[in-house]
């Protein structure tokens, strides 16, 4: 079990002349491949493995010898662990060893396994060099390994970040992201902001009428903010500026979680039942030492689009209660007035569930059986 009281300095290893092993012999189960760090003699460096949380691993020991290098990084590098071009994944388990920068600032080029198999590793970290650049308070080179590859000299630190029991991060990790992106990051925008999923690709999860909830926002002040829709400078720029956010439960918030401070309001109106919820609450937690307001005003109506898997809540439509909604939002002091938090008509919904239907080619339908 992950203990977020537990510092991981005393744990950072150096190896000399160390094997990176991006794809090793065995068997592949579910997310998780074999992969991993070897010492000069050959012997499996259990600290880079690396875990989406501490009960999920996403990297397996090999089996057999190391295999004998095949390429060589000349310097001193610090393992970055696996790197993901998905948004959510990236920012909670690629950054989970970013904070070893902050204990050996002099370390400044960070080596990465990339999540697919490509021919072009370069080419793959590219998009994320913008994320690692601001999470790591400045990286000089980046790589990725396609091949077995010796490193004159690897900097292994613990992963400190990641989902569930990791989403707290080490004392480590929460010290660095702060001090991080205090440097990276200017500020700018509106004080109250909702993060909107309307103009997301038509497959991604959301509840049906955002377009009534984000009217009703604009009303009271707030701006409205799809995060896709600009570089990774700007949306951490909004949220550093935002004193108050209202938004779904989404991967933005993790990162607007580390831009919060004990004075921040967050309302996270739930678009999907179960406990996805827990990661949010205790990422603000230990990173920013307040408590968002949960609300639920799920009806109990789910549509899914046809061949969805039952267990894949992230990809949702769900139906409101807007009275149940408005007044939640008015109570809490989010909003002024819950006048006009009207459920929207069975005609609005669906109409939008026909337009989501058409834009992704496939019948968006009732859901049923689904296990919470």
């Amino acid at each position: 079990m992950f203990d977020p009281k537990n510092k991981l300095t005393g744990d950072i290893k150096i190896i000399e002349n160390a094997v990176i092993v991006p794809y090793g012999e065995g068997d592949r189960r579910g997310i998780m491949r074999r992969a991993g760090v070897y010492d000069a003699e050959g012997v499996y460096q259990p600290l880079s493995q690396c875990f989406r949380n501490s009960d999920s691993p996403t990297t397996l020991e090999p089996e057999g010898p190391c295999p004998a290098p095949e390429e060589r990084l000349k310097g001193t590098w610090l393992f970055g662990g696996l790197l993901y071009q998905h948004f959510g994944h990236a920012l909670l388990e690629s950054t989970g060893r970013l904070w070893a920068r902050s204990a050996m600032p002099k370390v400044n080029n960070i080596v990465f396994l990339t999540k697919k198999e490509v021919t072009s590793p370069n080419r793959f970290i590219r998009p994320m060099r913008p994320m690692v650049q601001m999470f790591s308070g400045g990286a000089n080179k980046l790589a990725g390994i396609k091949v077995p590859t010796r490193v004159d000299r690897l900097v292994l630190a613990p992963q400190g970040f990641g989902t569930g029991d990791m989403v707290a991060g080490c004392p480590e990790m929460r010290d660095h992201i702060h001090a991080a992106l205090d440097q990276e990051v200017k500020p700018e925008g509106s004080e109250k902001l909702y993060i909107s999923r309307t103009a997301l690709y038509s497959k991604r999860g959301r509840y049906l009428g955002e377009d009534r909830i984000e009217k009703l926002l604009e009303a009271e002040g707030y701006s409205i903010f799809h995060p896709q829709e600009h570089d990774l400078e700007t949306q951490a720029a909004r949220y550093a500026a935002a004193k108050t956010i209202i938004s779904s439960d989404n991967s933005a918030l993790h990162l607007a979680a580390f831009f919060a401070h004990k004075d921040s309001r967050l309302a996270i109106i739930m678009r999907r039942p179960g406990n996805v919820i827990e990661d949010y609450l205790a990422q603000y937690k230990w990173f920013a030492g307040m408590e968002p307001d949960v609300i639920d005003a799920l009806s109990g109506r789910y549509y899914q689009f046809e061949g969805a898997k039952k267990k894949q809540l992230s990809e949702l439509y769900s139906e409101l209660n807007f009275p149940t909604l408005g007044r939640s939002l008015q109570e809490r002091g989010y909003i002024a007035s819950d006048a006009g938090w009207t459920d929207p008509t069975e005609e609005e919904i669906e109409a939008e569930r026909l337009d989501l239907s058409e834009r992704l080619g496939s019948a968006i339908v009732l859901a049923e059986g689904l296990n919470f």
